[in-house]
Order: C-alpha cells, then sequence, then structure tokens
C-alpha cells in the first residue's frame, strides 16, 4: 500500500472516529440540553410541531419551581426550598456516612482474614441485589414502630444502608492496591496501625475515597423508592417533590423540566469539587502517586 493511501486510510479513521465520538456525545447530553431548552418554554412553545429551538425564554417554570409564581400560576408553584434542602442533607450526610463505614470495613476485609469473610462480603454485596420494592413493607412498618416515618434521619439511614455495601467493595479494591509493606515499615519504626492507616494509607486511596462517595452521593441524591412511601411532608426529598407536580390544566411539564435543572445542579457543584480527587480514583491513583 502507498504512503498515499495509507494516510487517506487514517484520515478516513479518524473521520470515522470523530463522527462516533460526536454521536456518542449527543447521545449522553442531547437528552439534558433538551432538559435546559424545555425548562425555558412557555406552555405553547413546548408542545409546538415542529418542536422549537429558537423561541423566546420564559421563566414562568423557574418561577413556579421556587414558589415566586403570580397569578393563576401560583397554585401550581412547587417551592423545592424545603424538599431540596432535605435531599442536600439527607444525601450529603448518608454520603459521608456510607463512606466512613464503607471505608473501615473496606480497610478491615483488605488487610485480615477471618472466619466467615467471603460470606461477609457476599452479603454486604447482596444488599445492592435487593430490589427495594422487597423490603419497602418491612421499613415501612418498622419505621412507623421506631417514630422515624417522615424524618430527615430515617431518609439518612436509608441513604447508608443501600450505600455501604457499594463503598465497602470498592473500597476494599482501593486498600488491597496498597502494598502491605507500607505499614509494616510504620509497624517496624514503632507507630501505631491507627497512624499508618491515618497518615500513611488514606492519602494513598484519597482519589478512591472521592470516587466512592461520588457513587454514593448519586445513588442518595436520585433515591426515589424508599423516600416516596416513607416521606410525605417534612422529609420529602426533590425527587419525590417534582413527581408531584401538576396543577389546573394537568402535569406542569415546564415545572417539571425547570425542577430536573434544578435536581442536576447540586450534583455537578460536588463533582466539580471532588473533580482532581476523582481523576485519581479513576485511575486507581496511579496519577496521584507518580
Amino acid at each position: 500500500m502507498s504512503v498515499a493511501h495509507r494516510t487517506l486510510s487514517t484520515r478516513a479513521a479518524n473521520w470515522l472516529l470523530l463522527a462516533l465520538l460526536a454521536v456518542y456525545i449527543v447521545y449522553n447530553l442531547g437528552p439534558i440540553f433538551w432538559l435546559v431548552i424545555s425548562s425555558m418554554k412557555s406552555r405553547m412553545d413546548l408542545f409546538s410541531m415542529p418542536p422549537k429551538i429558537f423561541f423566546t425564554p420564559d421563566w414562568g417554570g423557574y418561577q413556579s419551581v421556587f414558589g415566586v409564581g403570580v397569578g393563576a400560576n401560583s397554585a401550581a408553584a412547587i417551592g423545592v426550598f424545603d424538599s431540596l434542602l432535605n435531599s442536600v442533607l439527607i444525601a450529603t450526610v448518608g454520603t459521608a456516612a456510607a463512606v466512613v463505614l464503607g471505608t473501615l470495613a473496606g480497610y478491615v476485609t483488605s488487610r485480615y482474614d477471618f472466619r466467615g469473610k467471603n460470606d461477609f462480603m457476599f452479603f454486604v454485596l447482596s444488599t445492592r441485589m435487593l430490589p427495594p420494592v422487597a423490603v419497602l413493607v418491612f421499613y415501612h412498618i418498622m419505621y412507623a414502630e421506631l417514630g422515624l416515618t417522615d424524618t430527615r434521619i430515617g431518609l439518612i439511614l436509608i441513604a447508608v444502608f443501600i450505600n455501604v455495601g457499594l463503598a465497602t467493595w470498592i473500597m476494599k479494591g482501593f486498600f488491597d492496591g496498597v502494598p502491605r509493606e507500607v505499614e509494616q515499615i510504620a509497624l517496624i519504626n514503632g507507630y501505631s496501625r491507627l497512624y499508618a492507616f491515618r497518615k500513611l494509607v488514606l492519602p494513598m486511596v484519597g482519589g478512591g475515597i472521592a470516587a466512592t462517595a461520588g457513587f454514593c452521593f448519586i445513588f442518595s441524591w436520585n433515591e426515589f423508592a424508599f423516600a416516596s412511601i416513607l416521606s410525605t411532608t417534612q422529609a420529602k426529598t426533590l425527587p419525590v417533590k417534582i413527581s408531584a407536580a401538576s396543577g389546573a390544566t394537568g402535569i406542569e411539564w415546564t415545572q417539571i423540566c425547570a425542577a430536573g435543572v434544578v435536581l442536576i445542579i447540586p450534583v455537578l457543584i460536588f463533582f466539580y469539587l471532588i473533580r482532581k480527587h476523582l481523576l485519581m480514583g479513576m485511575t486507581f491513583g496511579v496519577l496521584g502517586r507518580r
């Protein structure tokens, strides 16, 4: 094959790769783009056929979402401040607790061999296999007896329950990647195992902790099944609040789209804050230990 043919083949392959990448980006970001522009449309523009890409922005959806609607729209206002605060508090505290417990459990299962270890790890993993609908009735009865129904503490405990198994498995993998000689050297030099864990091992798995926190936060933030059954008014989260959006004319899709944009923003902020550690976690700490 001549040089010209090889150059042509290389260019064709590059263009094909770019085309596939463009399709992938549109496939993943297209729904988010459509959600954003739909949140700024009036009801007439939202249901126009063919769909409008260029239109005059209407902020009525956001006004209703934040409870500042006027006139006829005020009756249909969602008012997301309380539910947004509930979601932020439940997801943040639940994620922090799950990551702490998962980190400790992951370290123990990585460094120690004990009787029933494999059975314990399978049990921890099985908590992720269980569909929420299978235990909803049990939790509803238990929470009613304990007085945890429609409380933030109750939903925080749910967030810990659904994430601690995932956190344990992920962190065990990261701890397995840290040589045991790191702790052995510290012990030989007279330091305690706790000191070696805090000062030597934890900094080496910082990226893994960030990655684990990211996954746990997403699952806690998007949790709907338990929140819809175990919360009614005081502890209602944002996904549950959005699902109940309706007005005099039926489902208010503009409000739902606007609330969906609001629902995405805290997740973007959270991942922006942990972006550096998350990169190290996704590469198993290789970039951080160069």
